[in-house]
């Protein structure tokens, strides 16, 4: 895929384990670091797009080989997705479901006391 240069660069937040952040500092200049992380990603992100692009390649040839293969990928292409909760099932309430999700999520989100000692 072309890169095109952009004039506004986007600053992101990059957090790094400390080991990986001491390895770093000492491999790479400080001015040369940001340089350096944006030619790792731009490499992975290329060979990954590189992995993609061959996959489809060669599913496109295992479907012109074997046209079972095409009919099958173009019947799950066409397939409509499920209907919703409240069609297929006339007893569901939403905004019970709502609150007892909210509660639930809430007490997974709550830190667990810790255990008392017994004497």
């Amino acid at each position: 895929m072309p890169s095109t240069p952009s004039l506004h660069p986007k600053q992101v937040l990059l957090r790094l384990p400390d080991e990986l952040a001491v390895r770093l500092a000492r491999a790479v200049a400080p001015r040369q670091r940001n340089r350096f992380l944006v030619d790792l990603v731009r490499q992975a992100l290329d060979r990954e797009e590189a992995q993609l692009l061959a996959a489809c390649a060669y599913m496109n040839q295992m479907e012109a080989t074997h046209p079972v293969l095409a009919r099958e990928g173009e019947e799950w292409v066409r397939s409509g997705l499920t209907p919703a909760v409240e069609l297929a099932d006339p007893d569901f309430d939403r905004a019970t479901f709502e609150r007892e999700f909210c509660a639930a999520q809430a007490e997974l989100d709550t830190p667990a006391a810790p255990p008392q000692a017994q004497r």
